[in-house]
């Protein structure tokens, strides 16, 4: 019996937090782990406590208007499932850590500032179970963001 990464383990379990999204459009999850291989906190894309989701209402304002991925953020009733795992950790425990999220390849624009200014220093993204796994440091983090 072969051990399974690190990577591929946290992985795994960001993909068991993203099915408790209630996002229609995308079920996103992220593990924060220390360097220690804890993990400091878990997130998924959502709403805000107690606030209506667009599963409950079914249906998403953004795919009823047809507003492409990555833009237009302020009409997502949802928080990012960077963004939870980063409010439940808190920056104490998050400097140093590591970010695994599954569910899309890409940071967006927000999801970016929140990594930088946590203090979480790697980033490994895997949008489904046939995509490769994808490294981001946050150094790379940092110069995109200067650039935009």
């Amino acid at each position: 019996m072969a051990i399974k990464p690190w990577t591929d383990y946290f992985l795994d379990l960001a993909k068991t937090c993203s099915s408790r999204s209630n996002c229609i459009r995308a079920q996103v999850g992220a593990v924060i782990v220390g360097d220690d291989k804890k993990i400091k906190a878990t997130g998924y894309n959502g709403t805000p406590s107690g606030v209506e989701s667009c599963y409950e209402r079914g249906t998403c304002y953004r795919i009823k208007h047809n507003i492409q991925s990555g833009t237009r953020y302020e009409t997502c009733r949802s928080i990012h499932a960077e963004q939870n795992a980063i409010i439940q950790a808190g920056q104490d425990r998050c400097k140093g850590a590591t970010m695994y999220i599954y569910g899309h390849n890409i940071i967006c624009i927000l999801c970016k500032r929140f990594i930088v200014q946590s203090g979480i220093k790697d980033v490994y993204l895997k949008k489904d179970d046939n995509s490769e796994i994808h490294h981001v440091s946050v150094e790379e983090i940092k110069r995109e963001l200067e650039e935009e």
